[in-house]
């Protein structure tokens, strides 16, 4: 033994050590500060930016027009806008990318990430059946991408992860919850450990954007909660039966639909234009269809739900509530499939909402607040075998019942994964989607 190993500190039995303890350096720290602030900071101009675009296409312009509400050709002619948007983003480099099919994805670079968000900015604003958290990605990973052009490599793919988590977590209100969302994807093994540290890190600065500091007012925060969701109280035996129900039928649901984008991504794959473009007309007209039917707003059909879930928790009638689950899920199917670009989640959410407030309508017995979360959290896990961020997604969007309703989030997260894992093993959906363990690529 040398004298320098003798003079050595004995190493500190119980620290933690192994290849899943992140390691972490002051440098990169402070990139993903930096990374964290600009990712953030674009998400937010991104999502205001949408969101006037699409009160201007769907509210002060009719309105200026003599319009209640957008007649039947406008909601037409504007998914068939959404899909030129698509049809022009074939033509750019990357060629939009990979689908809401597959899941979330973090390998959006300099070079692919436009065409995506062309297709993505159509897709949202125009009022197809996709959410924003996808777009966010990939503006994120493409600035991040974009920065460390030079450099390529590790370096890229890092700054890539970065700037696309701290994007993505401008939607989720809160860093913790998008924390939780990248810790499940270590847990499954599509995202190594040490890049935790650094994206926790990012995911804090990046709220500063949101939240401001000093003079600086920042950009805001986005609430997950859903308003006009009765407060719970006490879990009753009848509605743990009721949520596993109603968690089996939101988890095959999900399934039927994912099962339905399938078909059509297979359909696709020989007449992409043809079924771009009929899935918008189809999608207006069943948006059209459950307006005339129900008396409710396009947009409870139409967008990711974020805006329609509140008008179907609100919603009395059962057959209203059956028609809107019904013009969703078709909506959802052909956004997930013909060709648009968005994310799965919200739509996902929206209709687990409308398959548990249904279930609370048709049996007077069970209570509104645990058949939503059950059935929302079964809906998210079985689209994207994500349960603990389903089950916590669920519990934040019905926040306004209470901590009582947590037992059947987790009720309902275990079914749909349960459900969804059937389902893979049969292969049913095989060759749509990319193989596991990409560190770029969540959890599918």
């Amino acid at each position: 033994m040398n004298a320098a190993a003798a003079q050595a500190p004995a190493p500190d039995p119980d620290a933690p050590r192994g290849p899943n303890v992140p390691a972490v350096s002051p440098q990169l720290l402070g990139l993903a500060v930096v990374l964290g602030v600009i990712g953030a900071a674009a998400a937010s101009l991104f999502l205001e930016g949408v969101n006037a675009a699409t009160e201007l296409v769907w509210t002060t312009l009719p309105t200026e027009l003599g319009f209640d509400s957008p007649p039947d050709w406008w909601v037409l002619a504007a998914l068939l806008v959404a899909a030129l948007f698509v049809f022009a983003a074939w033509r750019l480099p990357g060629h939009t990318g990979s689908g809401p099919l597959t899941g979330l994805h973090f390998d959006f670079d300099q070079r692919t990430a436009p065409a995506f968000l062309l297709a993505a900015v159509g897709t949202l604003i125009f009022g197809a059946v996709l959410g924003p958290e996808a777009p966010l990605i990939a503006l994120g990973t493409g600035l991040g991408a974009l920065i460390f052009a030079r450099k390529g490599g590790q370096v890229q793919q890092v700054a890539m992860l970065l700037a696309g988590g701290a994007a993505i977590g401008s939607i989720f209100g809160n860093p913790f919850i998008t924390a939780f969302l990248f810790l499940e994807f270590a847990a499954f093994g599509a995202l190594p450990a040490l890049t935790l540290i650094p994206l926790f890190v990012a995911l804090a600065s990046g709220y500063i954007v949101q939240i401001g500091i000093n003079r600086f007012a920042g950009f805001g925060t986005h609430s997950l909660a859903v308003p006009g969701i009765p407060k719970y109280d006490q879990l009753l035996g009848v509605d743990i039966v009721g949520g596993i129900v109603v968690a089996v039928i939101a988890g095959v649901l999900a399934i039927v639909i994912r099962q339905g984008a399938a078909r059509i991504v297979e359909l696709a794959r020989r007449y992409r234009a043809a079924v771009l473009f009929g899935g918008a007309i189809i999608t207006a007209l069943v948006a059209v269809a459950a307006r005339a039917i129900t008396g409710q707003p396009v947009e409870t059909v139409l967008f990711s739900g974020q805006s329609g879930m509140p008008l179907i928790v609100e919603e009395t009638a059962a057959g209203t509530v059956a028609v809107l689950l019904v013009a969703k899920a078709i909506g959802y199917s052909i956004g997930l499939g013909a060709g648009f670009r968005g994310g799965p989640i919200f739509p996902a959410a929206a209709i687990g909402t409308a398959i548990g407030v249904l279930a609370s309508l048709l049996v007077g017995d069970l209570s509104l607040a645990p058949m939503v979360v059950s059935a929302m959290a079964a809906s998210i896990a079985a689209s994207l075998k994500m349960p603990f961020t389903s089950a916590l997604m669920a519990v934040l969007i019905t926040s306004g019942a209470g901590a009582d309703v947590v037992p059947l989030a987790v009720i309902g997260a275990v079914v749909g994964l349960l459900l969804r894992q059937a389902l893979d093993r049969r292969d049913v959906a095989e060759g749509l989607e990319p193989a596991q363990g990409q560190v770029a690529t969540g959890p599918r």
